[in-house]
């Protein structure tokens, strides 16, 4: 009697604990589904720009804008470099087809264009400039023929000047990630420095209205001539100064590949990972404006037209 009450007694107990042993069991699942459902949609959300169809050209400027971590997510996706790279690139001859307008119609309000002289010239004779602004009537810009040949030659001098001076800047951009131990590819490379370049492209399309509006403010009430030309070289290096943005964004997607690092180098290589990142840009800002102003000289000696 006593031993069949102890075996009830046993088998009521191991039942119990059993029970109590799959109920956490159950809530754990249970929780880890609702869990598991809920970052389902969120990395919906966060992938919605992961396939290539869905890379879009507003898509990226977007992202550019608003999303920039993303960004960064993306284009250290090796399959979606290739399709990204045109489309970064078009963002950036969009952004200097908008410069080159503006500048063409600033410079026309302002009554004036730039008269160039070649480096050789310059350097054989000191006393004259690189850059002139000259009366608009001494250059035949009165027909739209005309006017609409000197606005292209001005544009495509700084998109084919600043796209060139990209290029030749790649493999030093290349060894500096090499030796600051990043781990990347030329595609890599090239990728990011495309990224920055639209970056870039995108400020300098925000900086463009106010500097139209303060140029039109001062043509429209008379400003000396002195600070109206300040103002007009401060134009020819609007790129340069949203190049500043592009130097950031070059960095911080630098500094992603990074974490690739392990915890103690990388702490030893961000530093000095900067300071390459700005030694670049040091070398990008000397190369720049002397890979445009040769094809702008270049180009104006393929017509009697500034």
């Amino acid at each position: 009697m006593n031993v069949a009450r102890y075996v009830d007694s046993l088998e009521e107990f191991r039942s119990t604990t059993i029970d109590d042993l799959h109920t956490p069991v159950d809530t754990d699942e249970t929780t880890s589904d609702s869990q598991s459902t809920v970052p389902k949609g969120d990395d919906a959300d966060e992938d919605i720009f992961e396939s290539v169809e869905s890379i879009s050209y507003i898509g990226l400027v977007e992202m550019v804008l608003k999303n920039r971590p993303r960004l960064h997510r993306i284009i250290r996706d090796p399959s979606l470099q290739p399709e990204l790279i045109p489309r970064l690139l078009a963002i950036s001859l969009s952004a200097f087809v908008f410069f080159g307008a503006a500048m063409t119609v600033v410079l026309l309000a302002a009554g004036t264009w730039p008269q160039l002289t070649s480096i050789a010239d310059v350097l054989n004779a000191p006393q004259t400039r690189l850059i002139a602004f000259s009366p608009i009537e001494e250059f035949s810009l009165q027909t739209s023929g005309g006017l609409l040949i000197a606005a292209l030659k001005l544009t495509a001098a700084y998109a084919l000047g600043l796209i060139a001076a990209t290029g030749i800047c790649l493999p030093s951009l290349y060894f500096y990630g090499l030796l600051s131990g990043v781990k990347m590819t030329m595609l890599d490379v090239v990728v990011h420095a495309l990224k920055s370049k639209a970056t870039a492209a995108v400020a300098l399309v925000g900086i463009l209205p106010i500097y139209a509006a303060l140029c039109m403010g001062m043509v429209i009430f008379g400003a000396p001539a002195f600070l109206l030309h300040a103002t007009l070289w401060l134009g020819l290096m609007l790129p340069f100064i949203g190049g500043f943005w592009g130097t950031y964004s070059l960095y911080t997607g630098f500094e992603g590949i990074c974490h690739t690092m392990p915890p103690g180098r990388r702490e030893r290589r961000e530093c000095f990972l900067r300071r390459l990142v700005l030694s670049w840009s040091a070398v990008y800002t000397a190369v720049g404006p002397v890979m445009i102003f040769s094809l702008w000289v270049w180009l104006q000696t393929l017509g009697n037209v500034g």
